[in-house]
């Protein structure tokens, strides 16, 4: 049977649980709810997720009926009840990283601890040397990647890899000198943040190369919020010369560790998942469609070599849903300010 696998940024998921909701609350927690009913994935990576496994218990039970459940990572004390440790997660902050899957399937699912990826890799941090500074300063992942592991009937696993990367957020007053060049703080940040952004996605894509030391064909779907897209902005173009897509994808002459992108075949007017205003050229939100949402999968999912495969146009942003959804809301009840990304596999035929 085909397999649906989406990932959603659903902006400030923490409060749609709250005890006492606020008409506000209760709008759109429907309006998430319907979205995420109408997406109907099997697997989804909610991006911004509560911080806990006792909030994500609670979000698929207040918000969602538990039509889809998280899946967790066990510990060897588990207790009822007890669902407030992190149990292998390395996740910082606020915003987590979920997997909510439907009931039916989650036998078929289990989470990897973080501490696996840093065996594969070697490595729990690693050192950034900002533009030839000799001494390095130490960077590591403050949303660690989350690993879930889908097994199929044959006993193949396709392995979700989800992430939530640096964000690229300056709230720094912009400076510039009498020629008009970027000046100061707020460039430093800037370029700060988009290359801890970049050694992120070359740490996954060393994860990605131990994966394919272990196994002739891995099956791997890399995605999340990237907080970053294909070509260059203003910062990438003039100050560091790559882009991020690039460092996820990999070298395209290895073509057999090259990961494909779900919406390479994808209407390019709709390849969009958000819209940010650009300060630095002053474009408005509205004129600023941006890429930041992606979903990649290595070529054993393409070629034939599981029971389920990626065809041509499995791939798309959700808008028409995403938009239903958001009829008549305002900026309080709008469920988010990403749009839901998916990919469908389907059943592979041999000829």
């Amino acid at each position: 049977m085909p397999l649906k696998i989406a990932t959603w940024n659903i902006k400030h998921a923490n409060r749609l649980h709250a005890t006492n909701p606020s008409q506000i609350i209760l709008d759109r927690r429907q309006r998430v709810q319907h979205t995420i009913q109408a997406i109907n994935a099997d697997i989804l990576l909610m991006v911004e997720g509560p911080k806990g496994e006792a909030a994500i218990v609670e979000f698929c039970e207040v918000v969602l009926q538990n039509q889809w459940i998280p899946i967790l990572l066990k510990g060897e004390n588990d207790q009822i009840g007890d669902r407030d440790r992190d149990y292998g997660n390395h996740m910082r902050g606020t915003q987590w990283l979920w997997y909510i899957v439907k009931p039916e399937i989650a036998f078929r699912c289990r989470l990897q601890e973080a501490e696996v990826w840093q065996a594969f890799i070697n490595a729990d941090g690693w050192g950034v040397n900002y533009w030839g500074k000799i001494k390095p300063d130490d960077h590591k992942h403050y949303r660690h990647p989350q690993v879930l592991i889908y097994e199929l009937d044959n006993g193949q696993e396709i392995e979700c890899i989800g992430v939530h990367l640096k964000s690229k957020i300056n709230l720094t007053s912009i400076q510039r000198d009498d020629e008009g060049n970027l000046t100061g703080a707020y460039l430093e940040t800037a370029l700060k943040a988009r290359v801890k952004l970049a050694t992120e996605a070359r740490n996954i894509r060393h994860y990605i190369d131990a994966k394919f030391n272990q196994l002739e064909n891995p099956g791997l779907v890399l995605l999340g919020d990237c907080n970053d897209g294909p070509g260059q902005d203003f910062f990438e173009n003039q100050y560091l010369f790559f882009d991020l897509i690039q460092n996820l994808q990999g070298e395209v002459l290895l073509a057999e560790k090259f990961f494909n992108h779900a919406l390479f075949d994808y209407t390019a007017n709709l390849r969009w998942t958000s819209r940010f205003r650009d300060p630095i050229l002053n474009i408005p939100a509205s004129q600023n469609p941006l890429l930041i949402d992606h979903i990649l999968m290595s070529q054993p999912l393409c070629n034939g070599n599981f029971p389920l495969k990626v065809n041509a146009k499995a791939g798309k942003v959700e808008h028409e849903i995403f938009e239903r959804a958001n009829a008549g809301s305002n900026a309080s009840t709008r469920t988010s300010d990403h749009r839901p990304v998916s990919l469908m596999l389907t059943e592979t035929i041999i000829i």
